[in-house]
């Protein structure tokens, strides 16, 4: 039995290889070197696997072997392995790649990529709550702090897959919430996706793996957005690991590689609903490949171009095609039945796996997806049970335990719920057509690869180009990742919604393999020019490989941690404060409310038209009120700021809104919170004077980037204020209520065009109204009439 997973040349099959050139042993001169200078090229795919061994010489006795017992092992798989763990399936068509034969893999690449993990995970935490919320991470958080706090959930597509809700919820219940916290499994799950790069192993030389795990670590698109409480990385990580784990299935035949790809896939899916255009990347990224192989099918005079189509499918497919195309084509119809008679006699396992890998599947999908505490019991909520099931606790665990005594009947609803509703839910979000521009959102998304990923897609080209057009014919594995891609690149401005940098990761982690094998090519350049005594090549290897890093590290530096929130970033997108010392005050507003007053007494006050909410428990679950989208970001910041002051004993933190003069007269808030001279109303003007008078201190913020890079027809962004009350930053907090102020405020003359925006109610308070009346208006007993 052979350790060499790849079927031996003397397969009558094999006259052909899987991308259409010889079977015989190629001999590479990628690196410009022949047979005597293979010793001093530590990725040169000749003699034994140090990792997983390969044995290049076998018999017929071992090629049947290969075809009916499945002869794959692995040295390092050897150890400890059960027999059960092979498969009796039909071999690939060789390698998914153009090589008869794998690429050595050395253990210190393994290493290797294990250091650069490390320091990715670093990179990864350092600082990282830091940055303000953007308004997305915001909404998405305050929705699982509400389900820590109520254990209700229920899949909401216009927040995305259930995975972050699920893992915040027990990282928040183990850590607290808190940026940090809140950014934390998306950060870890980035700093692993290098670890992917192994997978791949066969198909690319030991210094591509590490060039891989470096893209895949630092670049500073994927770097920025590991920082950022968003699904794409999370979906982005178990891409790349359901391709790698699907790839070393096709390379050894182990049914481990299929579960665990199984796994990752239905992960990708729990994650964010574009897992959904992968495949469609992969069938136009497949079909390019196709076309190229039927275009060099004439000129390699060794398979008709309907042999390479049939030779191409049966890599694909995970049966023997090629084999029953064999026995079809001469005519041989009882050989056909014997053949399939056969598999069916030894392969029935295979059926049972088969069914194994997809109640594996949908176990993960009902796991996520499924209802939790009864789900959103609001009418008209997304996921509401209706009238007849609200408030009965339907959920994942109850129908498992009803499951246990013998009741079946919430389960399967459940199960339903998960698997259709969802799916339900997801068409009905995102299935209809945004009616984007197709050739703005292209251009901005040309733009981030060129402000973030420049020299990722520069050395895409020249890997790809390289690869393609040597002697040996491109790799497989790199072709279909260059044309995914490639359509990645053209197919995601026409499904995206907004224009945002994190759309470009999916295209950037297709994108790095081949931008691997460009920047081996420089490595391996300068290994051949020490080899060869040539100082000029070592000279400009080494300035090649300085400038490189050297600019990635400056644009990383530049855009994940200097300038964040700075406008003029691309990755920042408008929905992303540029108020970078927001977070100053949000520290003294969480310390004024949990030190001073009580669990009657509010502690921040929402005011405006724009902020108010009848009833703050309609803010409980979704769908929330209107007056709730204009406060994300500031929402998370308050739920998180009562979670914690409910964790202690003898502490509280509370908020409320207000819409009349009257509320704001009455609640006598330390902190007030009010939109100021933007698209969205001037409520701040209505209160400023008066707040000034008492003692607040006013601090103006920018709700969106001020300047709109990403959205160009919104305009500027929309400020607000925050007025802190000076008494209370001392820890006195002796706010004089208006009915015992002594002084009366003047209507400012900034104000005599200013207009109210909705009628409000009547205020009682005479000399109130009349501050906060433009100079000129007559009496009224209602403001804005």
């Amino acid at each position: 039995m052979t350790d060499d997973p790849t079927p031996p040349s003397s397969r009558p099959a094999d006259a052909l290889r899987a991308d259409g050139g010889s079977s015989s042993r190629p001999t590479d001169d990628r690196d410009g070197t022949d047979d005597s200078d293979r010793a001093a090229d530590p990725d040169a795919p000749v003699g034994d696997d140090p990792v997983d061994g390969a044995d290049d010489e076998a018999t017929d006795d071992e090629w049947s072997e290969w075809t009916t017992a499945d002869a794959v092992t692995e040295a390092d798989d050897a150890v400890g392995e059960p027999d059960d763990d092979r498969s009796t399936d039909p071999e690939p068509g060789g390698l998914a790649g153009n090589d008869e034969y794998p690429w050595p893999s050395s253990p210190r690449t393994l290493g290797a990529l294990v250091l650069i993990v490390a320091v990715g995970l670093a990179a990864r935490l350092a600082w990282l709550g830091e940055r303000l919320v953007h308004q997305d991470e915001g909404r998405v958080a305050y929705w699982v702090v509400r389900y820590l706090e109520t254990g209700a959930y229920e899949y909401r597509p216009i927040v995305h897959g259930p995975f972050l809700f699920h893992v915040d919820k027990y990282v928040f219940q183990l850590l607290g919430p808190s940026d940090f916290t809140a950014r934390l499994p998306v950060a870890i799950l980035g700093a692993v996706l290098p670890l992917s790069a192994w997978l791949y192993r066969k198909h690319l030389r030991d210094t591509e793996v590490v060039a891989l795990g470096l893209f895949l670590a630092f670049n500073p698109v994927l770097l920025y957005y590991s920082r950022f409480m968003r699904s794409d990385i999370p979906l982005v990580v178990f891409v790349a690991f359901t391709v790698g784990f699907f790839l070393r299935y096709y390379d050894e035949r182990q049914r481990r590689y299929l579960a665990a790809g199984v796994a990752t896939l239905a992960l990708a899916l729990t994650t964010k609903e574009n897992a959904l255009l992968y495949p469609l990347c992969w069938l136009g990224a497949a079909a390019l490949l196709l076309d190229h192989r039927l275009f060099r099918a004439p000129v390699t005079d060794d398979l008709s171009v309907w042999g390479v189509f049939v030779d191409y499918l049966d890599w694909v497919l995970p049966f023997d095609l090629r084999g029953s195309w064999g026995e079809l084509a001469g005519g041989n119809v009882n050989a056909l039945i014997d053949r399939h008679i056969g598999w069916w006699r030894t392969g029935w396992t295979s059926v049972v796996v088969a069914v194994g890998l997809v109640v594996e599947f949908f176990a993960i999908i009902v796991l996520f997806y499924a209802p939790r505490g009864g789900g959103y019991t609001k009418q008209n909520a997304a996921g509401w049970p209706g009238p007849g099931q609200a408030g009965q606790n339907i959920g994942l665990w109850n129908s498992l335990g009803q499951l246990a005594g013998g009741d079946p009947e919430m389960f399967v609803a459940v199960v339903w719920e998960s698997i259709v509703g969802s799916w339900e839910e997801f068409t009905g979000q995102w299935a209809s057509d945004h009616g984007n521009s197709y050739l703005a959102f292209f251009e901005h998304y040309v733009n981030v690869l060129e402000a973030a990923a420049l020299v990722l897609c520069a050395f895409a080209i020249i890997g790809f180009v390289v690869d393609r057009y040597s002697s040996d014919g491109p790799r497989d594995l790199v072709a279909l990742a260059s044309y995914w891609g490639f359509v990645s690149v053209l197919g995601y401005p026409i499904a995206t919604d907004i224009r945002a940098g994190w759309a470009t990761t999916h295209a950037i982690v297709a994108l790095a393999i081949p931008a691997a094998v460009g920047l081996g090519i420089v490595f391996r350049w300068g290994v051949d020019s020490f080899t060869d005594d040539d100082p000029v090549g070592v000279a400009l290897t080494v300035v090649v490989l300085l400038l490189v890093s050297g600019q990635v590290a400056t644009t990383a530096v530049g855009l994940v941690y200097v300038n964040d929130q700075d406008p003029d970033n691309m990755l920042v997108q408008y929905a992303q404060s540029s108020s970078t010392d927001l977070k100053d005050t949000l520290q003294d507003v969480e310390r004024i409310g949990r030190e001073q007053g009580g669990p009657d007494d509010v502690d921040v006050l929402f005011y405006g038209n724009e902020y108010y909410t009848s009833n703050i428990s309609d803010d409980f679950q979704p769908p929330a009120s209107s007056g709730y989208y204009e406060r994300r970001t500031l929402m998370w910041y308050m739920e998180t700021y009562q979670y914690r002051a409910n964790q202690t004993d003898g502490e509280s933190f509370v908020y409320d809104t207000a819409i009349t003069l009257r509320q704001v007269n009455r609640t006598n808030a330390p902190v007030v919170v009010a939109i100021g001279n933007g698209e969205n109303g001037d409520d701040a003007e209505d209160i400023h004077q008066w707040l000034i008078e008492q003692g607040y201190e006013a601090r103006e913020f920018q709700r969106f980037a001020t300047v709109n890079r990403t959205d160009q027809d919104l305009g500027p962004g929309t400020p607000f204020v925050v007025y802190v009350n000076e008494s209370a930053l001392s820890g006195t907090a002796d706010v004089p209520p208006p009915e015992r102020s002594q002084s009366t405020v003047a209507a400012s003359t900034s104000w005599t065009d200013h207009r109210q925006t909705v009628a409000r109610s009547a205020v009682g308070d005479g000399w109130l109204r009349r501050a906060a009346r433009p100079a000129g208006a007559s009496e009224s007993s209602v403001l804005g009439s």
